[in-house]
């Protein structure tokens, strides 16, 4: 199961985010699919920040409570080269490396040098360029040196505010949510020093054998030696070495997750859902084609959601 579906997770996020409420974890069968959710004040919780999605489970055998719909699951799994394109509307794609597919890591680099979505000689070229400019490279799994934590937070703020999604980590609890993940053992704080100069660092999520590529930040000054790559591929390599089942690249569309992925999770509503969310769901497409044909109001609207989360 990924880390959205372990009780630690979901425990410390209701803790963070819904500190002075009543809190239980409880598993539902939806669709034939069973989930571990959150369920605060009586409600099923469906987004909190940093939540992808939840895994169902592969065995429970514990009670379980009936359930129509949830937005956000795996709806099929099939290997990357079975993908012919973008996932339809409303669905989304979560590639992931199922390791018992490689017998060593020789095996992994063919995978990877076969794909035109990875440049492997790039790698390799820069490895050496920032070792000569900065040092010899410096690799750490999980790196407790708190300000390896606070650089990972700050880079990763400053790259949200410049691609104009909102800065993520302006809210504190959002901090708090990964610090307390770190003090429980389900995240790890990676970095990647050259000579003295950290220029990488990354929030994994590691439960259950299963690595999950989550927070990659980078320092913006060496990006030119593209220190979150070099990152990836050491982690990557710690992945394998430590006998995972996967490495799990979690929700997004980016054409480096399918170099490395063997498979890939489609993600989207589970279930049926009710009248007044279909109802919802239609008003939002009707309002967003309305903005779309008209910028000023589109662009008002956009500065009000970064504002305000609206």
């Amino acid at each position: 199961m990924n880390v959205f579906t372990t009780p630690q997770f979901l425990e410390t996020a209701g803790a963070v985010f819904f500190p002075a409420k009543r809190r239980e974890l409880v598993v539902f069968r939806v669709d034939g699919r069973l989930l571990r959710l959150l369920v605060v004040d009586g409600r099923v919780v469906e987004t909190m920040p940093f939540y992808d999605y939840p895994q169902p489970l592969d065995a429970w055998r514990g009670p379980v409570t009936e359930r129509w719909f949830f937005p956000r699951s795996v709806v099929r799994t099939i290997e990357v080269p079975e993908r012919t394109g973008p996932e339809p509307v409303g669905l989304q794609p979560s590639p992931y490396v199922d390791w018992s597919r490689f017998s060593d890591e020789a095996a992994f680099q063919a995978h990877v040098a076969a794909s035109a979505q990875v440049k492997a000689n790039d790698a390799a070229r820069q490895r050496r360029r920032v070792e000569r400019e900065l040092g010899p490279l410096e690799f750490r799994w999980h790196d407790e040196r708190p300000e390896v934590f606070t650089a990972c937070v700050r880079w990763k703020s400053s790259q949200y505010r410049e691609t104009g999604v909102g800065d993520m980590f302006a809210d504190e609890r959002n901090v708090e949510l990964f610090r307390r993940l770190v003090a429980s053992g389900v995240v790890k704080v990676a970095s990647l020093f050259a000579g003295s100069t950290l220029i990488a660092a990354h929030f994994g999520a590691h439960t259950d054998r299963r690595f999950a590529w989550w927070v990659p930040a980078y320092d913006p000054a060496q990006a030119k030696f593209s220190p979150g790559r070099l990152l990836l591929l050491e982690l990557l390599r710690e992945s394998q070495r430590l006998g995972d089942l996967e490495f799990d690249f979690l929700i997004g569309d980016e054409k480096y997750k399918f170099g490395f992925a063997t498979h890939n999770r489609v993600i989207g509503p589970i279930g049926a859902p009710p009248v007044s969310r279909l109802v919802s769901a239609l008003a939002k497409k009707q309002v967003k084609a309305w903005l779309e044909r008209h910028p000023a109001a589109l662009q008002r609207a956009r500065a009000l959601k970064q504002r305000f989360g609206v």
